[in-house]
């Protein structure tokens, strides 16, 4: 059985009626709050995680919304001074791809795979070529020099907005 989008305590309850394979919560290079209270409960119970949200609903590749109709131009994220602060991340991001002669979707997601041994990025694509260069992440290796690079480039603590408005951050129980 699988949770989605759910901290500690609540994996813990459920947990005890049942055993937990797995949790669905967005995690990124950007989105990295469930390495705090959630991971330490999952290794601890030996749960998997499926990651969502690898490149922050395509901040983390260079997309951008396409007009008022497009769900992101009304995320934190992706909006006013906030996208204007977040792009600098996504800048240092992209030439770090650069340099290592990779997309900025296959760093974001090598990044995601390396961080533990029981996270799946789940990857969305709308094109073949899309796909093609997610999964292509699964041949990207990074050293421990270049995970330590790439988190000082984009430390979290820089990400401006947070990946939801207030009201839906307010109902996520991940988030508590």
């Amino acid at each position: 059985m699988g949770l989605s989008e759910v901290g500690p305590e609540t994996i813990r309850r459920a947990h005890a009626i049942h055993p937990i394979s797995d949790l669905q919560i967005e995690y990124a290079i950007i989105s990295r709050n469930p390495e705090k209270n959630i991971f330490p409960v999952l290794e601890e119970l030996g749960i998997g995680v499926t990651a969502y949200g690898v490149l922050s609903r395509g901040l983390l590749s260079g997309s951008t919304p396409t007009g008022p109709g497009d769900f992101r131009a009304h995320l934190p994220r992706f909006t006013g001074e906030n996208r204007e602060r977040n792009q600098k991340l996504v800048d240092a991001l992209h030439a770090i791809a650069a340099e290592k002669k990779v997309t900025p979707v296959q760093l974001a997601t090598a990044w995601v795979l390396a961080q533990r041994d029981y996270i799946v990025p789940l990857v969305g694509a709308r094109k073949r070529t899309q796909l093609e260069d997610s999964l292509a992440a699964v041949n990207v290796r990074l050293t421990r020099d270049e995970l330590e690079r790439i988190a000082e480039a984009v430390p979290a603590s820089e990400v401006a907005g947070t990946r939801y408005d207030e009201r839906q951050m307010s109902m996520l129980d991940s988030e508590r």
